[in-house]
């Protein structure tokens, strides 16, 4: 629409409000007449008079919406990129007046569009704009190459743990060990505590006995997603409530575990198997009648492109984030109506009320799910956090929190880091190399296997592996442990990568003792490979238990395990029972 157009939309006493910002006023009161005076400045010599009233945040608001494709001014990508929004209207002399006060001269340049839905500069006022104004610079996130120190906060190197995890619970599952609900395919508190207790460092959070029953339980994060992801990468299925590895599970167990981490992260932005935002128990009514939560895909898809544009190896702070999200245009939407999703009380408590389901409860809450419980389990980013309780104050002011420490168990995340893996995984990178260990620290080896730091500090990664295969047995000494390293090794370890960073730090080959130690480990650490359950069925006679075993109908299917005793594996039972009927022998429960 044009400025004429635009202006034809407000009333005589606006339009005389805005003549008074040209330089020569106006003869005539008839609106026709104010609209043609208004348009005759905007458009001639006078637009530069008329921009000199602006001041620099009204300038920056006329540069952005002068520039944007669509010459349209966002009031929430402006306040997220410059933290402040320009004044449209001089505040009113009396504070306890409910207009909005006379319009500034910012209205000039910038009025809102009924057919639009929008402000805009009109089309005939934007080429002229972008011939004296400059544009804006592009909007930049902000980053550091380090966090402060916080002796609160947890800084957990992910890129590593999820190159172990992801073949750690991969054989989990091939284990049948992993139960997960039929219906809604999420896993039982037994095995998220058996998965939390096979994670490199365990989970972001130690489990914690619940004090009250109206306390609030933090809970796994990454004992939760992974079943989830392997279910969505078709890695593993659920059968009579286990997961079992599908065909392309067992083809994963030889795949590079990076390439098995990017088909996992590309699977997981399409699936719908959970809405990451409905672990934001707090918040009620999602599961209301109707069309009340959005679509997942588009949520991922947007924080992903932001990903996209975010630096490697640089800490990013979780709400600047956030904020060049809308900054950029890069928005989304995780419900349809607002007023079925509350707290405490469907009524009282409605998240529609004006200024509660703002984009800081609903959007903040949705990413920090997002990049907490998979984009950090993967591998993708490190995170920087802190314990829940009390972590955000912003969702004080709404009704039915009183009794809630946190809003979300993902409120702790404060910054995140995307790793050179989570590159790979984003598509930057057609290759990934896992990085090396640079230490600067100084080993020493003494009888005994043990081992101590003579020079420098470790660094985060190096205590972890150290961790990972020895005992600690004082500040700065570790003794390797026979028990620890074969159980890292059944876990999906490397004991070549402890060699390669102690005859690094030792600046020597390693000592007889270490070496023959390393070496027994890594023949010894899966001399045996579990297969899969099995069940133990005693037979009435050794008689009978012969002639089973001695069938070839049966002799396929199970082994003696003793003068009375058969072995049949889990999976194998329901034939075994068959062949046994075929034979004229029963099985009793």
């Amino acid at each position: 629409m044009t400025l004429s157009d635009l202006l034809g939309c407000l009333t005589v006493a606006e339009l005389k409000d805005l003549v008074g910002y040209l330089p020569s006023g106006a003869a005539s009161p008839r609106k026709d007449d104010l609209i043609e005076r208004i348009v005759v400045a905007m458009c001639g010599p006078e637009l530069k008079a008329v921009w000199t009233l602006l001041d620099e945040m009204q300038q920056t608001a006329v540069a952005e919406a002068a520039h944007h494709p669509l010459g349209e001014y966002s009031d929430r990508r402006f306040r997220a990129r410059y933290q402040r929004a320009p004044a449209f209207h001089i505040a009113p002399a009396r504070s306890y007046s409910h207009s909005a006060g006379k319009r500034t001269a910012l209205c000039l340049f910038i009025l809102y569009s009924p057919t639009e839905g929008c402000y805009v500069v009109p089309t005939d006022l934007r080429p002229r704009l972008q011939a004296f104004v400059p544009p804006p610079a592009p909007p930049g996130i902000a980053t550091l190459a380090e966090l402060a120190a916080d002796p609160l906060q947890v800084v957990r190197l992910t890129e590593r743990e999820a190159l172990q995890e992801v073949l750690v619970m991969l054989r989990t599952v091939e284990q049948e060990r992993v139960q997960v609900s039929d219906k809604t395919a999420l896993p039982g508190a037994a095995s998220q505590r058996l998965l939390s207790d096979r994670l490199a460092g365990g989970d972001h959070y130690p489990h914690a006995v619940q004090q009250h029953r109206w306390s609030q339980e933090i809970g796994p994060i990454k004992a939760f997603a992974w079943p989830l992801l392997l279910q969505a990468g078709g890695l593993a299925s659920v059968v009579s409530g286990r997961l079992q590895l599908s065909p392309g599970g067992v083809r994963a167990l030889t795949t590079p575990p990076a390439q098995v981490l990017r088909g996992l992260w590309q699977k997981w932005l399409k699936s719908t198997l959970c809405d990451e935002f409905s672990r934001v128990e707090a918040i009620k009514g999602q599961n209301a009648k109707g069309r009340v939560m959005t679509a997942v895909a588009p949520r991922r898809a947007a924080i992903e492109a932001t990903l996209q544009a975010c630096p490697v190896g640089q800490w990013i702070a979780v709400d600047d984030f956030s904020r060049f999200m809308r900054a950029t245009d890069r928005v989304f939407a995780v419900t349809h109506d607002a007023w079925k999703l509350y707290l405490g009380d469907r009524q009282y408590g409605s998240l529609g009320h004006a200024g509660w389901g703002g984009w800081n409860i609903l959007q903040d809450r949705y990413i920090l799910a997002f990049l907490f419980e998979y984009a950090a389990t993967l591998g993708v980013v490190d995170v920087a956090y802190v314990h829940p309780a009390q972590a955000r104050s912003d969702f004080r002011d709404l009704w039915g929190t009183d009794d809630l420490s946190f809003l979300s168990r993902y409120d702790g995340l404060r910054a995140f880091r995307l790793t050179l893996l989570g590159a790979y995984i984003l598509g930057r990178e057609s290759a990934y190399q896992p990085p090396a260990i640079a230490s600067s620290v100084a080993l020493s080896f003494s009888p005994g296997l043990q081992i101590e730091v003579v020079r420098g500090a470790l660094a985060g990664e190096e205590a972890l592996l150290l961790d990972t295969w020895a005992v600690p047995s004082q500040p700065g000494s570790w003794l390797l442990d026979r028990e620890r390293s074969l159980s890292a090794i059944e876990k999906g370890h490397a004991i070549s990568e402890l060699k390669a960073f102690l005859e690094s730090a030792g600046g020597q080959p390693l000592p007889a003792p270490f070496a023959s130690f390393i070496a027994l480990c890594e023949h010894n650490g899966q001399a045996l490979k579990m297969l899969g359950n099995a069940v133990l069925i005693e037979c009435r006679d050794p008689e009978t238990a012969a002639q089973i075993a001695g069938r070839p109908e049966t002799s396929t299917l199970c082994l003696r395990a003793g003068p009375r005793t058969l072995v049949v594996r889990s999976n194998q039972l329901a034939r075994f029972r068959e062949r046994l009927r075929s034979l004229g022998f029963g099985m009793a429960s």
